[in-house]
């Protein structure tokens, strides 16, 4: 039974988990890509090198994973900030790969070529609960860049942003 008051309060407390940020994308049958800014996404395993993506079914992503079956986590920097809106606001969406700072890898995925990583997926499972599918996907390739990059995180409904000195410290 859905109970409003819990739904609220729980998210707020999830809006206090701070989480790294990622631009998940793919490409539908047609060759069209699409793009979504996702945090909950969280390695599964490491052997076999795995990764879950959260999708909310109503997202214009969730059919395109579901039918070709591979998608792209792009982890983001402080410097993506820009990015998100347009991957954020379905009215933004003819925005989201205009940048020339995206490039063609693995499986013809998209990944941003200024990110710390991008990690290439092939669908291993899924999993329907509530309003989301949870994508897990069997790491097919990895990009490695810049790792001088400050993680941009999602934290109570905002980016933030953590430098690497002071998590150092």
């Amino acid at each position: 039974m859905f109970d409003p008051a819990l739904a609220g309060d729980f998210r707020i407390a999830m809006r206090r988990i701070a989480s790294s940020v990622t631009l998940v994308t793919s490409r539908d049958s047609h060759g069209n890509p699409h793009g979504m800014a996702a945090s909950a996404v969280i390695p599964v395993s490491m052997d076999p090198p795995s990764m879950l993506v959260a999708a909310n079914r109503s997202s214009g992503l969730h059919p395109v994973v579901q039918s070709t079956g591979h998608f792209c986590i792009n982890l983001l920097g402080e410097s993506h900030l820009d990015l998100l809106p347009p991957f954020s606001q379905s009215s933004r969406r003819s925005e989201r790969f205009a940048s020339d700072e995206w490039r063609e890898g693995t499986s013809s995925l998209l990944y941003l070529t200024g990110a710390p990583a991008a990690i290439f997926c092939e669908l291993d499972h899924h999993v329907d609960y509530g309003t989301h599918t949870l994508f897990i996907g069997r790491v097919t390739g990895v990009r490695l860049f810049d790792q001088d990059v400050d993680p941009l995180l999602w934290f109570n409904g905002a980016s933030a942003g953590v430098s690497r000195e002071a998590a150092i410290a």
